[in-house]
């Protein structure tokens, strides 16, 4: 959370910026310098003109713009309060603000068919997967997707890896199996795996018991095939091996929902 001139903002709230709200500041200036420049001073160009200013304070509020907002402002007292009259120079000088301002923002760009996963609209998950781990795995299932989303793959991973070990402790505990040291501290997954091994094998047959030591069996190959090496300092995955890896871990998930 940060304090800014126009409140508390959080910081997702600073990063994401649309072009098209860019685009729009800018035509709106555009709009602005055309009714100056080509139309006559009458009560309506006027009018357009100052709601045109209007619309670039906010954008430049909405956008963090300060700089920009405060030569907006500037503009609107001297013309409307002082009486000095707008001139094609304001707005030029209004334009030079604009474009510095944006030339120190970097803009990463997320493609169409990845966007899902950074806007998250609905749990990545589903909402079974949520209402089965409520408070545990939210955060980094929601971390994940934004990595993958920008093209982090090794992040990616780290976070699903994260939420699979939540997932181990979570089915411990539903088999009523030590998931803690004798400090109270969490046990390595490899533990938690070898403490559920026995109960599940002491289950009667049946489906209950197939479904278990299927979750068991994959959760033993998660642990070699991904956790180990991912833990490993050189390993690291690409955007597309992070990516099949994200969605066998939703599949994954949704199972081991079933359980619990």
């Amino acid at each position: 959370m940060l304090i800014t001139p126009y409140g508390m903002v959080t910081l997702m709230e600073i990063l994401e910026h649309k072009a098209e709200a860019f685009c729009r500041l800018s035509s709106i200036l555009g709009q602005a310098m055309m009714i100056l420049r080509m139309g006559t001073a009458n009560d309506n160009t006027l009018r357009q003109l100052a709601g045109a200013l209007g619309e670039i304070q906010r954008e430049s509020q909405r956008l963090n713009l300060g700089l920009v907002e405060k030569h907006v402002e500037r503009i609107r007292e001297e013309w409307v309060g002082k009486g000095i009259e707008l001139t094609s120079h304001s707005l030029d000088e209004l334009y030079n603000r604009l474009r510095d301002a944006l030339e120190e923002r970097l803009f990463l760009a997320v493609p169409s068919e990845l966007a899902i996963f950074y806007q998250q609209t609905t749990p990545l998950f589903g909402e079974a997967v949520d209402n089965a781990f409520p408070g545990t795995i939210v955060e980094d299932v929601s971390e994940a997707g934004k990595c993958l989303a920008l093209g982090r793959g090794t992040a990616t991973v780290f976070h699903l890896m994260r939420v699979l070990e939540a997932a181990v402790h979570r089915l411990g505990e539903k088999l009523g199996v030590t998931v803690v040291d004798k400090h109270n501290a969490d046990l390595e997954w490899g533990k938690i795996l070898a403490n559920m091994k026995t109960p599940i094998e002491a289950m009667a047959k049946g489906k209950s018991k197939d479904d278990w030591s299927e979750a068991f069996t994959m959760l033993v190959h998660v642990k070699q095939a991904w956790r180990n090496p991912t833990m490993h300092p050189k390993q690291t995955y690409t955007a597309e091996e992070a990516k099949a890896i994200f969605e066998a871990v939703r599949v994954f998930m949704r199972h081991l929902a079933s359980l619990v």
